[in-house]
């Protein structure tokens, strides 16, 4: 009884250290093949060397996901850092293909891709039963963003095994990543009916859809995401950008606020949260954060015209003139055909201390932008009605607000309705002769 005592507090004590080691949002890796385990019965399998973030901590459990939420033991995960020193022991004494396997992964998840793809196509060259390597090659072809690789090695692997889930939604993604939109559509139909209960599919399922248009088909398939896999951030996101064009600001910034809590460097979450606070209008300087955030985030900020615009906008609302001007000069710079950003410029130039210049600025951004193709927008119309008052002409500048009054209640955001109305009226009553 003793001995038993004395092996529990050990145990108790090793795993005590392993759940102050690992926190929210660690990554860690498999060291064993194990099963992801929820309500006593096993959801998935993680094989060794799997690559997995920690959602939540438990205890002397890690809740994870490739899909499927479940639990592990922490003793059966390593750190990430540590986790290619031990998955290299067995090479010392000769590896075979599933030591390079392991391996292989894990170097892909740190960033040492050519070690990585070397590390995947050495096991499957010595495998006995090649195709249970195909696919992991081809995730990691993905990861080192050589697509045509990927499609071709999924496709080995369709062909192995028709019935592989894992291929079909390999295959869907890499389609997608290179626009073969159709192919992957086909991918992911094929992977849901194989496995209804997988969010993988189901999430670039309907960030496809959304892309095409079809938002309501989009809405459908990440709520279903999101039900079986509500931990997965990038389904979360693409909910809330769904949510956004659905006008349903409260239920959009929930998302993306989940999106960022699971992945605070997430720059493209932390973006779609500045965008719905902005709309929303009840935390501007929040969403300037959000917006300064996602910049420092992003790889290459300097080519990010959207988010230079957006920090523009919501700087002009604070009355930040000096900083929105220069970051909107920066956003054209970036994209000189980047309507939005011009038109955000031409209002503030035309009402931000005017002077014959600044109004001529203002004029040649507004003829910039309807000289173009795109379809017009409320900031479009706003942008035009502010040059058309500040010379002087308030018919044209009402007129132009009218259509943008009509296109801001259709579209939103809808704060934006109240004050488009009252300078409608303003420029009105500057038509009406005084009394």
């Amino acid at each position: 009884m003793r001995v038993k005592a004395v092996v529990a507090l050990v145990l108790a004590c090793l795993n005590a250290n392993f759940a102050f080691a690992l926190e929210q949002g660690d990554l860690v890796a498999a060291r064993r093949d194990v099963s992801i385990v929820q309500n006593a019965k096993s959801v998935d399998q993680a094989g060794a060397g799997q690559v997995l973030k920690v959602l939540q901590v438990n205890g002397s459990k890690i809740l994870v996901s490739r899909g499927r939420p479940g639990w592990l033991a922490i003793e059966d995960v390593v750190k990430l850092d540590a986790a290619e020193a031990f998955f290299s022991k067995p090479f010392a004494t000769g590896a075979n293909a599933r030591d390079y396997l392991s391996r292989g992964t894990v170097r892909m998840a740190i960033g040492k891709h050519a070690e990585g793809i070397a590390d995947l196509k050495k096991a499957l060259k010595i495998a006995n039963s090649p195709g249970d390597y195909l696919e992991p090659l081809a995730y990691a072809q993905i990861t080192a963003q050589d697509q045509p690789a990927a499609i071709a090695t999924f496709t080995r692997g369709i062909q192995d095994d028709p019935k592989s889930v894992p291929a079909w939604m390999g295959r869907g993604l890499a389609y997608y990543q290179v626009g073969q939109n159709q192919n992957a559509l086909d991918d992911f139909t094929k992977a849901i009916q194989l496995d209804p209960n997988h969010a993988f599919s189901r999430k670039y399922m309907g960030a496809l859809q959304h892309d095409l248009g079809n938002v309501d088909s989009a809405r459908k398939q990440l709520d279903l995401a999101v039900k079986l896999d509500p931990h997965d951030g990038f389904a979360r996101k693409a909910r809330g950008r769904v949510l956004y064009d659905q006008t349903d600001y409260a239920a959009a910034l929930e998302d993306f606020s989940m999106a960022v809590t699971l992945d605070a460097a997430d720059g493209e979450a932390v973006a779609g949260r500045g965008v719905v606070r902005l709309a929303i209008g009840d935390e501007l300087a929040a969403a300037e954060a959000d917006f300064k955030a996602a910049i420092e985030l992003e790889m290459y900020p300097e080519e990010n015209a959207y988010l230079w615009s957006n920090l523009g906008q919501v700087q002009t609302e604070l009355g930040k003139f000096d900083e929105a001007e220069r970051n909107l000069d920066r956003a054209i710079e970036l994209a000189p055909k980047m309507n939005e950003a011009r038109s955000h410029r031409a209002y503030l130039l035309a009402t931000h201390s005017p002077d014959a210049a600044r109004i001529a600025a203002a004029k040649a951004d507004v003829q910039s932008v309807f000289a173009s193709r795109e379809p017009r927008t409320y900031w479009d119309y706003r942008a035009l009605a502010a040059v058309n008052a500040a010379m002087g002409d308030y018919a044209r500048a009402a007129k132009h607000m009218t259509l943008g009054e009509a296109i801001v209640r259709s579209t939103g955001p809808v704060r934006f309705v109240e004050p488009t109305v009252v300078l409608r009226k303003s420029y009105d009553q500057k038509l009406t002769p005084m009394p």
